[in-house]
């Protein structure tokens, strides 16, 4: 199971760096404004049988070129659990129409009939322009239990995202 998310990491990243590259570098004016997006999302976790999928919902406001904030709440199937979190993103990649960013935060874990439990993420992603508001948002985060950064207490969720820029 590991060598498969590995394959498909590195396929994702190859993928996405290559798109940056043969898209023009172009300068951009200063960008700022909210941002909504809903989302898919592949789940896999730390035992090689769990898979599930996941939708949710992101709302998110950038304060210049670099730096936004954006929160967002999602559901996974099959274990009734919901996921919140609070992220600080980071854009470090500017083309055309295209941006890469990382995402990092703390969040919550709700299973029903469980205590919320504290989680933490990280992640990289791209935002591929549309239009001058729509995008599609490919994203890859993990996910880890605040008991330990150990392989039994992660995730992995691969999500596909559109979003509009207001």
């Amino acid at each position: 199971m590991i060598p498969r998310i590995c394959k498909f990491s590195s396929l994702f990243a190859a993928m996405l760096f290559s798109l940056a590259l043969a898209s023009p570098a172009a300068a951009q004016s200063e960008v700022r404004g909210p941002s909504f997006d809903f989302f898919g999302a592949r789940v896999s976790g730390g035992g090689d049988s769990f898979h599930t999928e996941s939708y949710g919902v992101r709302g998110g406001f950038r304060f210049n070129n670099v730096w936004a904030l954006e929160g967002s709440l999602s559901r996974s199937n099959g274990t009734d659990s919901w996921d919140g979190d609070a992220a600080v993103k980071a854009y470090f990649l500017h083309a055309d129409r295209f941006e890469m960013y990382a995402v990092a935060s703390p969040g919550l874990i709700k299973v029903s009939g469980e205590n919320p439990e504290l989680i933490l993420h990280a992640g990289l992603g791209a935002e591929i322009g549309l239009t001058s508001r729509l995008y599609l948002r490919p994203e890859v985060r993990g996910r880890w239990l605040d008991n330990g950064l150990k392989r039994d207490n992660s995730r992995v969720d691969y999500s596909l995202g559109m979003g509009w820029r207001f």
